[in-house]
């Protein structure tokens, strides 16, 4: 078995300072675009006012350096913190100001001058000119922005900015802005002057002298401090980080060092400029093996100063979390802010891509056990056995990280998507478990979440959802009519077309706002194909671009529908008409047919008659999404998984045919119902890769929950690590594990606080337990516990 390597003190150091730190909102950037937009008359081209006001935010926004720092740049005035951006999700994240420092879930500290004036100068202008109202008719708007605060149906993420995605940064590492910069200008000189394009082209130049002066301000700023450090190693340190910042992200990273800093300043930039949510740094052992390689030949860098640097860059992405109203905590709990950094996998050329710094990461996910950044590993059948074991080991010790993606699965998928199969063989992961092309695709991964198992119900009940005569969806016969499991599903699928164009329409008036209102010159400067066709991001500039749309709940409808052929057309033992009483009854007066509704055929156990269901919805959903077609370009792709929209969707449901209780969760992504998964974790898996999988161009989660004493010692990482071989053979996509006793994580919920660092898989990302809401923990620990490994 491999030794784990020590990590550096300094780690664990910066990592008790930022966990012991109390989160805070910043008003900074919220303030800085207020000014900013107040002072333009709106007749210069929008991606130039965007650039401006971008370089406002950085100039303006507080410059901190933290002691033991390495690495320097802070996302907000916190040491831990979130920002507002009222021109996207406007002020609907402030329906809370005045009780966000006292809320139950995910309180932010706000200070008493920031909330009076974000009260008196953001809300008044943001109002009428927030994304999610531009452009609508006064009553269309008034019915959109209810509907989004308070979701039923469907949740559209991108009415607050587009995200999702991974930037170029080999790019900006190789040619630094400056390189940028002079692309720009060449294709400037071949486009019309005072055209769209220009003005694109002159946004970008904007806004890479934006980033380098955010970077020459924290250079002014280390010498600062140098001059007045008495600690000479301080001092020392000072002094260097102000020669990477005077040298970095304007010219190409010449070292490790450089190269983690020039993405650090990227990476901030690109948080302030569009939603904190999801940039991800991408391959991060692929962008930084040229210069570990470099450094180590030349005696710069050892292993350890290698290991410490990327702790110091992992760290730094813990400072920012998400400003969350409280209704909207409910569909992204837990602090969620997906920044993923993946290794391992296949490189362009086909041939097994793992490297050294690959095991660094691995190291830091086993013994730092930090929320972010999210860590992802992709395995390939060619993938080494040290790098399989050394995944297993980390895994079975408790670590959550990293989740796992199978290449033999993933790189067809991407291939589908793209036009090379260099391309696809380099994708990487962004937010929870989208892959996208890196460098190169604007998918918008996260762009809505949709509700799946209310198209159920209002199948079941004629449009109407249970209790409400009120008809919201189509008008279908009743349930009791059909002959056939064959006509049940027709019924769904009427009630899920009509559901997905509706919010197709709505998704579609976002796109084009975003168009219109929210070019981003930075973020395009870092995507292939937006220089050259000298098109913002957002106008489909990138090479590959869409949009990802997550159906929630799939295992309850395939669930429901296998528990209706079993219970009904083929067994027998109630009628349709029985079990939508019972339904909308929640059951109480028929504990028999819930039980026979229970014993029906469930996904999770290998068992064909209900997987096949699963696989149907999938196939309905993917069906109904194709018909639309993004404003930007490209196809609307379905993906499953749900951040904690399992929960708050399942509150708006009722009882389903199943036997799930009304106001319950769903279960995440496509893991199987809490419970329901009984033939052990072999068979689950199994289940999995009996699914359609080509038909989740946006992803999935699956979830495994296993005791400790099922992965104990060697022999239980050998079984672990067995296991996720034998499920990727077999033809799964993703897989996900948490190690947990469910004894502590019930101590933990009964006493807040006294476990602080215990991180849990969530739907896709990872989450302090404390952080979560009390029905997400109740749903985390009622999670199938396989407790069968070698014990």
């Amino acid at each position: 078995m491999t030794s784990p390597t020590p990590l550096p003190s300094r780690l664990f150091a910066l990592d008790r300072a930022i966990r012991s730190a109390k989160p805070g909102l910043c008003a900074e950037r919220a303030l800085s675009v207020t000014r900013y937009f107040k002072g333009q008359n709106g007749e210069r081209p929008m991606a130039i006012q965007k650039a401006e006001a971008l370089c406002a935010i950085l100039r303006e926004k507080t410059v901190r350096i933290w002691p033991g720092e390495l690495l320097v740049g802070n996302f907000t005035c916190h040491r831990v913190g979130g920002g507002l951006y009222p021109e996207l999700h406007g002020v609907a994240m402030l329906e809370d100001l005045l009780a966000m420092d006292s809320r139950q879930i995910n309180p932010l500290q706000v200070q008493p001058g920031d909330r009076r004036r974000l009260l008196a100068e953001v809300l008044p202008y943001w109002t009428t000119r927030m994304l999610a109202v531009r452009g609508r008719p006064v009553l269309e708007a008034a019915r959109f922005v209810a509907d989004q605060l308070s979701p039923t149906l469907s949740l559209i993420n991108e009415s607050g900015g587009i995200s999702h995605f991974v930037p170029d940064y080999a790019r900006l590492l190789a040619g630094g802005t400056d390189g940028i910069r002079a692309q720009a200008a060449e294709r400037l000189e071949q486009v019309p002057k005072g055209s769209p394009e220009a003005a694109f082209l002159e946004a970008v130049r904007i806004a890479c002298d934006g980033l380098d002066a955010f970077a020459e301000r924290y250079r002014a700023e280390a010498l600062r401090l140098a001059e007045q450090e008495t600690d000479r190693i301080r001092a020392a340190e000072l002094n260097r980080i102000a020669e990477v910042c005077a040298r970095v992200p304007r010219h190409g990273a010449r070292s490790f060092h450089e190269a983690l800093q020039s993405m650090l300043f990227a990476q901030i930039a690109l948080n302030l400029e569009s939603l904190d949510n999801a940039v991800s740094p991408g391959r991060i052992d692929q962008l930084l093996w040229r210069y570990y390689e470099e450094a180590l030949a030349s005696g710069r860098l050892d292993q350890a100063g290698a290991l410490e640097l990327l702790g110091c860059f992992a760290l730094k992405l813990c400072e920012i979390i998400p400003a969350f109203s409280r209704r909207l905590t409910r569909f992204h709990g837990g602090l969620f802010n997906g920044q993923v950094v993946v290794v391992g996998g296949l490189d362009r050329h086909g041939e097994d891509a793992t490297n050294e710094v690959s095991y660094l990461c691995l190291e830091l996910m086993d013994q730092l056990r930090t929320r972010q950044p999210n860590w992802h590993a992709r395995l390939s059948k060619k993938s080494p056995e040290r790098y399989r074991t050394r995944i297993a080991q980390a895994l079975a010790k408790g670590a959550v990280s990293p989740a796992l993606y199978n290449d033999e699965v993933i790189v067809p998928v991407v291939r589908s998507r793209s036009d090379s199969d260099s391309d696809a063989r380099d994708y990487a992961t962004v937010g929870c478990v989208e892959p996208v092309v890196a460098g190169k695709s604007f998918w918008s991964t996260d762009a809505a979440l949709f509700n799946l198992p209310l198209c159920l119900e209002l199948a079941l009940n004629e449009g109407r959802r249970f209790g409400s005569r009120k008809r919201i969806g189509a008008a279908t016969r009743p349930l009791e009519s059909c002959q056939s499991i064959g006509e049940v599903i027709e019924l769904f699928r009427v009630q899920l077309e009509r559901a997905v164009d509706r919010l197709l329409l709505d998704l579609h008036a976002i796109e084009e706002q975003n168009l219109r209102w929210h070019p981003t010159p930075l973020t395009s400067a870092l995507l292939d194909g937006c220089l050259a066709s000298a098109r913002d991001a957002s106008a489909g500039g990138a090479t590959y671009n869409g949009s990802g749309v997550q159906g929630v709940g799939a295992v309850e409808v395939g669930d429901s529908l296998a528990a209706l052929e079993a219970v009904v057309f083929r067994d027998r033992k109630a009628t349709l008409a029985q079990v939508v009483e019972a339904c909308r009854g929640d059951f109480a007066k028929d504990p028999a047919l819930r039980a026979r509704l229970r014993a029906a055929p469930k996904f999770g156990n290998d068992d064909e008659f209900a997987d096949r269901h699963v696989a149907g919805v999938m196939r309905l959903f993917s069906s109904a999404l194709a018909r639309g077609h993004s404003a930007r370009g490209g196809s609307y792709q379905a993906g499953y998984y749900s951040v904690t929209a399992h929960q708050a969707f399942g509150e708006e449901v009722g009882a389903l045919p199943s036997e799930r209780a009304a106001k319950t969760p769903f279960s995440s992504g496509l893991t199987p119902a809490s419970g329901c998964d009984r033939k052990g974790p072999t068979a689950a898996l199994l289940s999995q890769a009996h699914l359609p999988l080509s038909e989740a161009r946006n992803g999935i989660n699956f979830n495994l929950q296993l005791a400790p004493w099922a992965v104990k010692g060697e022999p239980g990482t050998l079984w672990l690590r067995a296991l996720v071989d034998g499920g990727f053979d077999a033809g799964c996509m993703q897989l996900q594990v948490n190690v947990l006793d469910p004894k502590l994580l019930i101590e933990a919920r009964d006493n807040p606080g006294k476990f602080p660092g215990i991180l849990v898989r969530v739907s896709g990302y990872s989450a302090y337990f404390d952080d979560l809401s009390p029905a997400i923990k109740q749903e985390i620990i009622d999670r199938t516990l396989h407790d069968a490994g070698i014990a």
